[in-house]
């Protein structure tokens, strides 16, 4: 069992919201604990606040009760799963806000004596994208998959040495609900 973090970033009026929905089924019935945070349900800013920018680099980062309670429980779990439509290719804003403004500084990496970046989030080992896309799976990845590339590739670095990586991608209109449950089921 593994607890599981669920960043959805879906809109709830859209018909591809239920990609996210059978995550988070099949998470459950595989019995992990899982937790999830709907962002434009919740209402999450989409920009860094004055006070945000201005604390980055400073001990006392988390400025917001939002960011905090993202960034505890970043600290809580095994795994992240990230749950979006790709937008031109790439993340749509309000999962871009998020990963500005909770990975930070203390939180998704640290400084040695050195003042050379570690990696933050060693407790997480896996990470995962399920993610709808209007444009096919060629052209997405010829646009250079922004997305998959920010989360699996350059959020990796900031996890456990041996994290482990899934990604399901599926054509807006289109979720496949049981490849979904497929490759969620070997987590």
């Amino acid at each position: 069992m593994m607890r599981v973090l669920v960043i959805d970033a879906y809109d709830p009026d859209d018909p591809d919201c239920v990609a996210a929905d059978e995550a988070v089924a099949t998470l459950i019935d595989g019995g992990h604990d899982v937790t999830r945070i709907e962002l434009v349900a919740e209402n999450f800013a989409t920009s860094m606040s004055v006070a945000e920018r201005g604390a980055y680099h400073q001990d006392e980062n988390l400025v917001t009760a939002e960011v905090r309670r993202s960034a505890e429980l970043i600290g809580q779990v095994d795994a992240v799963l990230f749950c979006y439509p790709t937008v031109t290719f790439t993340t749509p804003q309000i999962l871009k806000a998020w990963l500005e403004r909770v990975l930070l500084p203390g939180v998704a990496f640290v400084f040695d004596s050195a003042g050379r970046v570690r990696p933050g989030m060693t407790n997480i080992k896996r990470l995962g994208v399920v993610s709808t896309c209007a444009h096919g799976s060629r052209k997405l990845r010829r646009a250079g998959d922004g997305g998959r590339a920010t989360i699996l590739r350059a959020m990796r670095l900031s996890c456990n040495k041996f994290c482990r990586r899934t990604y399901i991608g599926m054509p807006s209109g289109e979720v496949d609900r049981a490849k979904i449950r497929k490759r969620l089921q070997r987590w």
